[in-house]
């Protein structure tokens, strides 16, 4: 008897694809962070053409995102988690290949951006893709390796920084300085995001990390110093996000507060959270953890961008 095979239609195939692209990340990380960056360095809010790279780096990290799909199969396939489980490439509706075919149209249209924009961003933005494929994929397929996973959101930002100061430079004629004083903002970043966050979300997917054998710096290490690392990253980040907002930035007394208000109110959920997934791991709690970075983040951005137009 014939294995019957689940027919899709075009708009679930359509949404698919869609949903392959990630468009929430491409929100809270490639929007958010683009205008964050662009409004505390150059001190002023973003002029129309800057959607122009936004664009860029939207459609050139929908790829990364849709490759990164291909990589995570074998994990989200084993996911307890009904949003990972229902991935499309889990339940069939896109296929490998044609996924495949999309992160590289999707490349090479930010590719064309990038270079119509100006020749070191389209170096950078080659840069920032053979760094994304290779953190999904073989050989190198860092996301699945301890600590080099961490190590590559640490150069993916000092790159990602790089093309927006080329951009900065090319079309705003921003002064050094601002870009040397824009660096207390991305180590901050890298504090943040590229080591506390990425340990949050690893350990949010350990279990089926584990089980499809991706050997991620939780899976390695354990739960314990992973949350200890999550921790201590965010601290020492969000502290030294804060300290420009008191000595260089001439800021009202009310941003400074929200500032204060961030760094204490979010390290101490992070605390907490992490002190619960010492002592015993839950996944709901490692989600929990995983999405507060994001959404600390999200404001972190918001509140730069804030103060970068003021």
């Amino acid at each position: 008897m014939a294995e019957n095979v689940k027919q899709f239609t075009f708009g679930q195939k359509l949404w698919g694809h869609f949903i392959l692209t990630r468009p929430q990340q491409l929100i809270w990380l490639d929007v958010f962070a683009s205008i964050g960056f662009f409004a505390i360095i150059a001190q002023h809010a973003p002029r129309a053409h800057f959607i122009i790279f936004i664009l860029c780096a939207v459609i050139a990290d929908a790829g990364a995102c849709t490759l990164n799909d291909l990589g995570d199969l074998e994990s989200d396939r084993l996911s307890k988690e009904p949003s990972r489980g229902k991935r499309p490439l889990v339940t069939g509706v896109v296929s490998k290949s044609t996924a495949r075919n999309q992160a590289l149209i999707l490349y090479a249209i930010g590719l064309a951006i990038a270079f119509y924009l100006d020749l070191y961003i389209f170096i950078f933005a080659l840069m920032l893709i053979l760094l994304s494929y290779q953190y999904s994929m073989g050989p190198l397929k860092m996301d699945g390796r301890p600590i080099i996973s961490q190590l590559f959101w640490v150069g993916f930002g000092f790159i990602y920084y790089a093309a927006i100061c080329a951009y900065l430079i090319r079309y705003e004629n921003v002064a050094m300085t601002n870009i040397y004083n824009g660096l207390y903002f991305m180590m901050a970043l890298i504090l943040f995001m590229a080591v506390a966050e990425t340990l949050a979300k690893d350990l949010r997917d350990l279990e089926n990390d584990r089980a499809g054998g991706k050997i991620t710096t939780p899976a390695y290490y354990g739960h314990k110093p992973a949350a200890v690392g999550a921790v201590v990253f965010s601290v020492f980040g969000l502290v030294f996000w804060a300290i420009p907002y008191f000595t260089v930035y001439d800021i009202i007394i009310f941003l400074q507060v929200l500032v204060i208000a961030i760094v204490i109110v979010w390290n101490v959920i992070c605390f907490e959270l992490c002190r619960s997934i010492f002592k015993k791991y839950t996944k709901d709690k490692a989600r929990k953890l995983h999405k507060g970075f994001i959404l600390t983040f999200t404001l972190i951005l918001t509140l730069s961008f804030i103060v970068g137009v003021t």
